[in-house]
């Protein structure tokens, strides 16, 4: 399969992970369903591991053992960053300080010489970049009391980006899988002792009562095991600065399951900057196209 295809396969799975958060949201506390639902994938990726390839034998870190611990470190601080900062910021704002992590990819990879950008290609990214603050509504965008909250986004964003150089570096000695059960594993930790700190485990009886409660966390997990691990394929195969890109085209999916199911129309600024964003990805596509 060509690199596109499997970054395709890897951004769908990533928008299912996603509406399966968001309908997991609408019944679990969301650190319970970051713990549970993590519980869930690590124990299939687990069980894959153990039995195909060489097994377990596959999860010796030998020389990537500080960059795994690195990894998890960079994991659980953007975790915490950009699931607590939604009690301080807005949706909006979240949703697009966030994206910025290809601004961050961009200047970490080409100051210490990982990514290769055209100015033509980075005019364009620059064309999608608008195209999302208009999709994602920028002229909501509040700085009004906002300014912890979007520090922690931030934050976020910018380890999102250097945990993708730190992934890719022990990609070149691991197999996805066996560092899609280490990140897990390591996120997982930061959720559960966020849901012990707020007392959420007290909630877990009454929430798993709820009809079809389990089913979103079983999903949620499923799904989670199968997007990671195509993610990493895609990382180990295409420059972070160009698989970013195509992800920008995750929100579009989004919105159109999310119109029919969950009533959520589409402005028309939201359509142009839908339109403008698909404008710029066919010329990054030309160009690549165009290439000697």
């Amino acid at each position: 399969m060509s690199n596109v295809g499997i970054a395709l396969l890897a951004i769908v799975s990533w928008v299912a992970v996603n509406l399966l958060v968001r309908g997991s949201l609408d019944v679990w506390p969301v650190n319970l369903a970051g713990v549970l639902g993590r519980m869930v994938t690590v124990s299939i990726l687990g069980v894959w591991i153990g039995a195909t390839g060489s097994g377990w034998r596959r999860l010796r870190p030998g020389a990537c053992t500080g960059w795994l611990l690195l990894m998890g470190i960079v994991a659980i601080a953007l975790n915490l960053l950009w699931y607590n900062a939604m009690y301080w910021t807005t949706a909006t704002n979240a949703a697009l300080l966030f994206r910025l992590d290809l601004v961050f990819v961009v200047l970490l990879g080409t100051c210490l010489g990982l990514e290769r950008i055209r100015a033509s290609q980075l005019g364009l990214l620059g064309v999608m970049l608008l195209g999302l603050a208009l999709f994602l509504e920028v002229q909501r965008f509040d700085l009004s009391g906002h300014l912890v909250g979007d520090a922690m986004v931030l934050g976020a964003a910018c380890g999102y980006a250097v945990n993708a150089f730190i992934i890719r570096h022990i990609l070149a000695t691991m197999d996805e899988m066996a560092v899609s059960l280490y990140n897990l594993t390591f996120s997982g930790l930061g959720f559960a002792a966020v849901a012990w700190v707020r007392g959420d485990y007290g909630q877990l009886a009454r929430v798993g009562a709820q009809p079809g409660a389990w089913w979103w966390i079983a999903g949620l997990g499923v799904m989670t095991a199968i997007s990671l691990p195509l993610y990493y394929a895609a990382l180990r195969r295409m420059p972070i600065w160009k698989l970013r890109t195509w992800m920008l085209l995750a929100p579009l999916l989004v919105a159109a399951v999310e119109g029919p199911v969950w009533g959520i129309s589409i402005s028309p600024v939201r359509a142009v900057g839908g339109a403008v964003m698909l404008l710029g990805l066919a010329g990054l596509i030309r160009l690549e196209r165009a290439q000697p």
